[in-house]
């Protein structure tokens, strides 16, 4: 008994030293990731003495990225040489900008923001408006890009900013949902801001439809009751809000993001009780519920539960339930439930039940039901019930009921296993099989059914079978034609072997018999009148 202890002991330990080796480099990926997209790109620059401008201007087509300044915080006429080969975009800016001018991400575009040491507080007022119409925008979202300070503007556009550090040069995100992102760069006689938006054209992207009655992570009756809507606004209004290396939350609405918090993207994110943020590049956990609007890519790890509007790359762990709305690439593992609403490339693992709606390639293993709404190319493995609508490529094993629509491998219950279509490997159960077609056999104690051809026999209590090809082996054997031998109490085959006979003998003077099976196997049924004494 102490071996078999050790022994375990030493399993659980790789288990969880394989664990952590993939989350860590689950973590690094991603956040080589983040940057990845613009200040990890390689570029190429070969200029002598040009004007900054230019300089910069090359950096950025080689990049392919948009690059936005404010041309008061630059000497932008000087003339600089740079020569590199095969550099990152982080590093290059590095080289030809003053220390205190750095780089901030927003989406595909590079914005230089003037880090100054001014700790002056400068409260900014302004109105945002339609560019075309005129009219006010209500709820448009405020950004100061170098520090996490967001607002949203009230319903007549109107907003109240308050900045911390050197005024001049500082940098503002403006946007709202139907329009294009805006940057500004303010200046120390400002006044009163009037910012434009310009509308998006009508058919500048067409989004994909989605086919759920519920598209969003803020569409979640939780999401709704935990996250301020002032934080759903920024997720909304801003198409790229913004990096954060690590952010701190108690709640949702309470972060060191501040109002910011729903146009994040953070690398490493803690969250007390819960937190919400645009998504996650790195790895993220939480004692309540962790909540993130597009994409998560990494590792998540929540007490109760992870909600993630966008696609999932990587590992979700929670105590309750992970819920990935659009496609996941990784783990899923929970105590209660796993749910993926579009396309599954990876592991479920839940204590109560998995469900994936779009296609799956990978294996459910649950405790209490797994459910797959399109296609498998996988297993399905539960105590419960196995559900597949579509077709299952490999197999289903289950302690209750195995459902698919046509299974190329082999479905095993101790309960049942329905197949609408065709089974390629055969079925097992303790009470009932059923299916169109199958190839492999049927065995169980109870009833076997086949309403096509079955290839490989049939072994049950009652068999049942259009066409059986192979051996029927049990107490009533049914079929419209078979092939091989039927072995019971009562064997029928439409198309098999039948005989009546009638006649007598010394001792009785009349005998009926039918016999009815397959010509080397088959059952007589006779009678005769009882004989009495004369």
């Amino acid at each position: 008994m102490l071996q078999a202890h050790t022994s375990w002991t030493v399993k659980a330990a790789d288990i969880l030293r394989a664990t952590l080796v993939v989350m860590s480099c689950c973590i690094a990926q991603a956040a080589l990731a983040q940057h990845g997209a613009v200040l990890y790109r390689r570029v190429t620059v070969d200029v002598d003495q040009a004007p900054l401008s230019v300089v910069l201007d090359a950096i950025a087509r080689e990049g392919s990225f948009k690059l936005s300044y404010n041309a008061d915080a630059l000497s932008t006429d000087s003339l600089v040489s740079l020569h590199v080969n095969d550099a990152f975009v982080e590093r290059t800016l590095g080289v030809v900008l003053p220390a205190h001018i750095r780089p901030r991400v927003n989406g595909e575009h590079v914005i230089l923001t003037d880090r100054s040491r001014d700790r002056t507080r400068h409260r900014i007022d302004g109105q945002v408006r339609d560019g075309r119409s005129g009219i006010p925008i209500a709820r448009a979202s405020i950004v100061e890009l170098r520090r996490n300070n967001a607002v949203v503007a009230d319903a007549s556009g109107r907003f109240e900013l308050e900045l911390k550090g050197e005024l001049n040069g500082a940098a503002l995100l403006v946007g709202r949902v139907g329009y294009l992102d805006t940057v500004v760069f303010l200046h120390p006689d400002h006044g009163v801001l009037d910012i434009t938006l310009t509308p998006k054209e009508t058919l500048e992207r067409l989004d994909p439809r989605c086919a759920f009655e519920r598209c969003e992570v803020e569409d979640l009756g939780v999401a709704r009751l935990l996250v301020p809507a002032s934080n759903m606004d920024q997720a909304a209004n801003l198409e790229f809000g913004g990096e954060r290396t690590i952010q701190l939350s108690l709640v949702p609405g309470v972060s060191t993001n501040k109002e910011a918090a729903g146009a994040m993207v953070n690398r490493i994110s803690i969250n007390v009780l819960g937190g919400y943020a645009r998504g996650v590049n790195g790895f993220e956990i939480g004692g309540g519920v962790n909540i993130d609007a597009w994409n998560v890519r990494g590792a998540q790890m929540a007490g109760l539960a992870n909600l993630v509007g966008g696609q999932v790359q990587g590992a979700q762990i929670a105590g309750g339930i992970n819920h990935a709305m659009r496609s996941l690439q990784g783990l899923q593992l929970s105590g209660l439930a796993n749910v993926v609403w579009d396309t599954l490339a990876g592991v479920q693992i839940a204590g109560g039940a998995n469900v994936a709606k779009g296609d799956m390639r990978g294996t459910q293993i649950s405790g209490a039901t797994n459910v797959a709404v399109s296609d498998i190319d996988g297993m399905q493995i539960s105590f419960g019930a196995n559900v597949a609508v579509g077709d299952v490529r490999k197999g289903q094993v289950s302690g209750a009921l195995n459902y698919g629509r046509n299974v190329s491998g082999a479905q095993f219950s101790l309960g049942m296993n329905v197949a609408l279509g065709a089974v390629g490997g055969g079925q097992v159960a303790s009470a009932l099989n059923y299916a169109g077609t199958v190839e492999g056999g049927q065995v169980t104690f109870g009833m076997n059914a086949c309403s096509g051809t079955v290839k490989g026999g049939q072994v049950g209590a009652l068999n049942f079978a259009v066409r059986a090809e192979g051996a029927q082996v049990g107490v009533l054997n049914l079929s419209d034609t078979i092939s091989g031998t039927s072995f019971g109490l009562l064997s029928i085959a439409l198309r098999g072997y039948h005989r009546a006979e009638m006649f007598a003998t010394d001792v009785l003077p009349l005998n009926l018999q039918v016999r009815t099976g397959t010509r080397g196997f088959h059952n007589i049924l006779g009678w005769s009148p009882s004989i009495t004494d004369s």
